[in-house]
């Protein structure tokens, strides 16, 4: 939800706007927007999920408010100041990550007097295990320079979240790391072929396998619902008729 006032601007206002220059125009856009809630929800795993705001509702929040008042803002250059494979270990072994750091400068010029602008300098890291890195890096550094260039509120209380254990038996940690890791290891393409082999042999379909995990395709399986999948195929012999014991 984005919180601003809503005013309509007459035309002594907008002559008035007109004449101010970008620190007047950009700090008339600060007071406009109230705050940006955290609408969207990342899950890393499936027992680990924070809330964040979304690009697609800062941009909302900004861009009528920086049309009222004259702005116009855009990514003058971008650099990538860090570029590597992360590597960690699982227990069905190394989990490899592309990590992305970008650098970006951020230009908000004044519409009414293109001459005079402020660059905002902003960074934005970018983790994925394929081609998504580079979107996801540029996507956080724009929307920070967005953020921070207005002094965007999200709305959350550090000292009104739900307090934390502060210690936590090691054992249940060690499980729930486990747990946490198998979660988050995704098949890759031999056991893909694997267990559309034995889809093949078996007759089950692949939607059967998918709604049963509830995911949208068979590489979106995890080690742990394959393996259990693999179970229940090598059970069955014939063609099946109905739900295949896969229950």
């Amino acid at each position: 939800m984005i919180e601003k006032k809503e005013d309509k601007v007459t035309e002594q206002e907008l002559q008035e706007i007109k004449k101010m220059n970008i620190y007047q125009k950009m700090s008339k856009v600060t007071n406009e927007i109230s705050r940006v809630a955290k609408n969207l929800q990342v899950q890393v795993t499936k027992t680990n999920v924070y809330k964040a705001v979304s690009e697609a509702d800062i941009l909302d929040a900004v861009k009528p408010v920086e049309e009222k008042y004259g702005i116009y803002s855009y990514p003058l250059d971008r650099n990538i100041i860090e570029n590597k494979t992360l590597e960690s270990e699982t227990q069905y072994g190394v989990r490899k990550q592309l990590y992305m750091r970008v650098e970006v400068i951020y230009r908000f010029v004044n519409v009414d007097n293109p001459q005079e602008f402020i660059d905002i300098k902003s960074y934005g890291d970018g983790i994925d295990s394929q081609d998504k890195v580079p979107g996801k890096a540029m996507t956080y550094a724009d929307k920070y320079a967005l953020m921070k260039a207005y002094k965007i509120s999200t709305g959350d209380d550090p000292d009104q979240q739900e307090p934390k254990p502060e210690k936590i038996d090691d054992e249940q940690h060690q499980a729930q790391k486990k747990a946490e890791q198998v979660a988050a290891t995704l098949i890759d393409d031999k056991k893909f072929e694997t267990l559309q082999g034995e889809l093949d042999r078996t007759g089950v379909k692949a939607l059967q396998i998918c709604k049963q995990y509830q995911v949208s395709s068979l590489k979106e399986l995890n080690i742990q619902q394959w393996a259990d999948a693999m179970s229940k195929l090598a059970k069955v012999k014939t063609k099946p008729k109905t739900d295949l014991g896969l229950e």
